[in-house]
């Protein structure tokens, strides 16, 4: 290969490449002595950050001079009456609700339970039509299959082109 693959090197090293990039990669790193350098390169300084992120450590008492010079307040009785400001409304909304399904409770039982006999009817209906007419049912059991395995195939590669890495496909 001539052209080098660094604008490849960070997600070889993240292992964020498909299968076949991430061969691609390692070949050219076989017979590229540059790219192999700089993937060395690269890989020495991802480890000299995390091991100077890892030995930072706050000084003592840096927390609380961070919320002074911000100037909040806070205390264990601030911290501990500061949700109650969502159990006012929270309690209001429920009251509305209980109210309104005590008056209008009957006309929302006779209401659903026409819904339900409707939806039944029409299920019982639509089961009469599909059941005299056998082909119609081995086209919908074919169409249902045929969407069942386009749509794995689909959620398939969406995985793989996101770089899951919690299946083995």
């Amino acid at each position: 290969m001539s052209n080098h693959i660094e604008d490849q090197l960070s997600a070889y090293m993240d292992n964020e490449l498909s299968e076949a990039e991430r061969r691609q990669v390692e070949e050219h790193l076989d017979t590229c002595p540059e790219c192999s350098e700089l993937l060395s390169d690269l890989s020495g300084i991802k480890t000299q950050v995390f091991t100077a992120y890892h030995s930072i450590e706050a000084p003592e008492g840096f927390e609380d001079k961070v919320i002074n010079a911000i100037g909040l307040n806070v205390t264990h009785e601030n911290v501990s009456t500061g949700s109650n400001w969502l159990l006012l409304p929270l309690i209001s909304v429920l009251c509305f609700i209980t109210i309104v399904l005590v008056v209008m409770g009957s006309y929302l039982f006779k209401f659903g339970s026409i819904m339900l006999k409707i939806a039944y009817n029409l299920l019982h209906v639509f089961g009469d039509i599909l059941g005299s007419h056998t082909y119609i049912i081995a086209g919908l059991i074919g169409l249902s299959i045929i969407l069942i395995v386009a749509s794995s195939i689909s959620i398939k590669h969406l995985l793989k082109a996101s770089g899951f890495k919690g299946a083995n496909w």
